[in-house]
């Protein structure tokens, strides 16, 4: 089924409307100036100036200094069907927005899907009438042999999303999800804190192992006490509250948690664990502090040191692999691992201590 509320910019939809009104022109002819599409579509000058931009990058318009825009249609490839998880919310309004700019950069059209499972998407496949497949499944559902032998058997390019398959000529995007784990150690060790806890806030699936197993070797690389808290959160349980109620019962056995420094595999159970806090009287970032993977983009007033995932890298090196698959081009990789990043929040306390007066000794 095809999503039609997708939440887009102002500035997407403009593009997109532009672009339509490009293709019912000639090469060469005049486009309409800034100040009639601000009077046409009622909106701000800066909307139309973002689009003007994103419709000459893709090689739609010319502009030409004194002139204005000229219809300049650039090669188009067809369109590219994105099958999103349905249940995922933080990626529903997200992600199709990153994608759109994308492919739209790259001459393509594209279409959302909602994708119920992994089974359910991959039986949709035969039945797309799109030129390129980009397919991100369920986390918790592993993908299958036979899955991933009907998606290599497909006749257009299928790009998995946040799944890394070590199949030859497979075609995915991901993160480094053991450099997630590194990631966030090093960054609390930094910090001056040695004595560190995981909390395992999602069902053990492969990348979960992953960014757990990063963390740990960090940990250990440096000598550093560490604790593993694992509510055993079983697929489709709801992870904030299973998240919860685990830490609640950690916090009555150990009024003082024996860390400072604490890593919560993901952002809504990371709320919740703070939540916690607060109810038992601890303070986040003064008595420990948190890091989590995310965007800090949920709802909440902290705001989170959090590892993020870069979903516009994925999506740009995503249709980066399809344009090369129609392309040709010579050599080109079948996948592209994802460097995350910290978002420097306010929820991780530097405790070094300086020592004072050593210089003068």
């Amino acid at each position: 089924m095809v999503e039609n509320n997708i939440r887009f910019s102002r500035a997407d939809q403009l593009t997109q409307h532009l672009k339509e009104r490009c293709r019912k022109l000639g090469i060469g002819e005049k486009f309409l100036s800034v100040r009639q599409i601000m009077d046409e579509f009622n909106v701000s000058q800066i909307t139309v100036k973002q689009a003007m931009e994103r419709l000459c990058e893709s090689g739609v318009l010319e502009a030409q200094e004194r002139r204005g825009y000229f219809v300049r249609h650039a090669p188009r490839y067809g369109k590219i069907a994105c099958l999103i998880p349905a249940e995922i919310s933080n990626l529903r309004w997200e992600f199709p927005g990153l994608l759109l700019r994308e492919t739209s950069a790259a001459g393509f059209e594209q279409i959302i899907v909602d994708m119920p499972s992994n089974a359910a998407g991959i039986a949709m496949l035969p039945e797309l009438k799109a030129d390129a497949i980009l397919f991100m499944p369920y986390g918790h559902e592993p993908i299958t042999p036979d899955q991933l032998n009907r998606m290599m058997a497909q006749p257009v390019p299928v790009v998995i999303l946040y799944g890394t398959v070590r199949v030859e000529g497979c075609r995915y995007v991901d993160n480094d999800n053991e450099f997630c784990g590194i990631l966030a150690a090093t960054h609390l060790l930094m910090n001056g804190h040695r004595k560190l806890a995981v909390l395992v806030s999602e069902p053990e699936v492969p990348l979960v192992r992953e960014r757990i197993a990063g963390f740990l070797k960090c940990a250990e690389a440096y000598r550093l006490d560490i604790e593993v808290l694992n509510p055993h959160i079983r697929v489709g349980e709801h992870s904030p509250t299973k998240s919860g109620e685990f830490f609640r019962r950690y916090l009555e056995a150990n009024p003082e948690p024996g860390f400072t420094g604490l890593f919560v595999l993901s952002e809504l159970p990371a709320q919740e664990i703070a939540r916690t806090a607060r109810e038992y009287g601890l303070d986040i970032p003064e008595d420990f502090s948190l890091i989590t993977l995310g965007r800090s983009s949920c709802e909440s007033e902290l705001d989170f040191t959090t590892i993020n995932s870069r979903r516009d890298r994925v999506a740009h090196y995503a249709v980066r692999l399809v344009k090369e698959h129609f392309e040709q081009v010579k050599n080109a990789p079948t996948h592209y691992i994802i460097t995350p990043e910290i978002h420097f929040g306010k929820t991780v306390k530097n405790i070094n201590v300086p020592q004072l007066g050593k210089a003068g000794k």
